[in-house]
């Protein structure tokens, strides 16, 4: 059967602008910024890049200076070989790193689906420079893993599926297209830009890495444990990945939430319905 190739990082950045790179400790991590104001951090779920704020980014550049970040396995920034790199710590760690490395005293973090967790984490750990926190339909349970996924045997025979599926285009598409309601908001361009992201050398080492994270039973919900800060929580109304009971639920965890639903969206609403995410995020933090 095919197997699509996997595209060198070399390859895969060198049409990339230098100074969209920042290395921390020898690693080449993507970043990108545009406009001025307060610093807003933009967190991408699983399986997606700072692609996922499009969108959403443009339409936040007049009123916050709005900062991506390619997550360790993620998007254009290199991947790392240790599957330490990939739980909630070493993500949330890197972010603070890269903060430095910006001369970024404090920041509001979106954070959505994965990407509210890891912004969680990262509010947990270094509470005085996060301000305001957005979760965009945040994951806070995972279905326990299968036996099979607990041995490196079995992760390397399901490494291998994953291979091929991403290898199919089309299948790909309909999966991933589960993550959205509104019609038209995940072309076939956008699916591919998607894909291609992810046939990058180093996808068994992410693979088997967030495999070992999600090992650990409380992984990603401890993440939200005692966070005192402020939180804006946007839900899907049509949400088939974190639906809106799964929301309430983790806002009936938070001391200071303030819950909205987003009417007619899926899973994918910095994508679905931008307009929407923005105008809720500038009255959040006005």
């Amino acid at each position: 059967m095919f197997r699509a190739p996997l595209t060198p990082f070399r390859e895969a950045t060198c049409a990339i602008a230098p100074d969209r790179f920042v290395e921390i400790d020898g690693q080449r991590v993507h970043v990108t910024r545009a406009g001025k104001g307060k610093p807003l951090l933009l967190l991408h779920g699983l399986a997606a890049s700072h692609y996922s704020f499009r969108r959403l980014g443009p339409l936040l550049e007049h009123d916050f200076q709005v900062i991506t970040i390619d997550l360790n396995g993620f998007g254009l920034t290199e991947r790392p070989r240790k599957a330490a790199h990939f739980c909630l710590e070493h993500q949330a760690g890197l972010i603070s790193r890269l903060l430095d490395t910006l001369d970024i005293g404090s920041c509001d973090v979106l954070g959505h689906s994965y990407g509210a967790a890891v912004a969680a984490r990262l509010a947990r750990r270094d509470p005085s420079r996060i301000g305001r926190l957005i979760f965009v339909s945040p994951a806070s349970t995972f279905d326990p893993l299968p036996w099979y996924l607990q041995t490196a045997m079995g992760r390397e025979i399901a490494y291998q599926f994953v291979r091929l599926f991403l290898s199919d285009r089309h299948r790909y598409r309909l999966v991933a297209s589960r993550a959205f309601h509104v019609e038209g908001s995940f072309t076939e361009a956008d699916a591919e830009v998607y894909r291609g992201y992810l046939l990058v050398e180093g996808i068994r080492s992410t693979w088997n890495g967030f495999l070992r994270a999600m090992g650990d039973r409380s992984f990603p919900g401890s993440a939200y444990e005692n966070l005192v800060h402020p939180v804006m929580l946007l839900a899907g109304e049509r949400d088939g990945i974190v639906s809106l009971d799964k929301c309430r639920l983790l806002a009936a965890r938070l001391s200071d939430v303030l819950l909205e639903v987003i009417p007619d969206c899926g899973h994918s609403a910095p994508e679905e319905r931008p307009e929407e995410v923005a105008e809720a995020v500038r009255r959040f933090l006005s």
